[in-house]
């Protein structure tokens, strides 16, 4: 069966987007001086479902092998590369490019974390923007 995810959004003044997900409110805002930098980014708030859902895809994970994994620091970066850049990198280049960092601590073994950054590679968010998705437009 399929899962769904719904949120409603309104647009505030200027570039202000405020966002109802369940009880939960999210502001997202440009950085000034093109917004107000009353909120994270749009590209900032997919890079943080991306990270929560790491996160949470290791925990589970850990939990189920039983593994004490505490400490655990994500960093992700988004770049967004120009024209000339994907041509550079050739035929095969995205336009979007995302790094994860997994930091653990030392108490973690090396040969651990190279599972655990397989782990993370298969959490749904990572999944779902690797294989696209359809995106329809519809008039309410």
């Amino acid at each position: 069966m399929a899962t769904e995810y719904k949120l409603t959004a309104q647009m505030g003044a200027g570039y202000r987007t405020d966002v109802k997900v369940r009880d939960h409110r999210l502001i997202l805002d440009e950085p000034k001086p093109t917004g107000d930098n009353a909120g994270t980014t749009a590209f900032e708030m997919l890079l943080a479902a991306l990270a929560g859902c790491t996160a949470m895809t290791l925990r589970a994970y850990a939990n189920h092998k039983k593994i004490d994994l505490e400490g655990v620091d994500l960093e992700f970066t988004l770049t967004r590369r120009d024209q000339a850049e994907i041509a550079k990198l050739g035929p095969n280049a995205k336009a979007t490019s995302i790094i994860k960092k997994l930091k653990f601590k030392d108490s973690v073994p090396a040969e651990l974390r190279q599972k655990l950054l397989d782990v993370a590679g298969k959490c749904p968010v990572n999944k779902a923007l690797l294989e696209g998705c359809e995106i329809a437009g519809e008039l309410a």
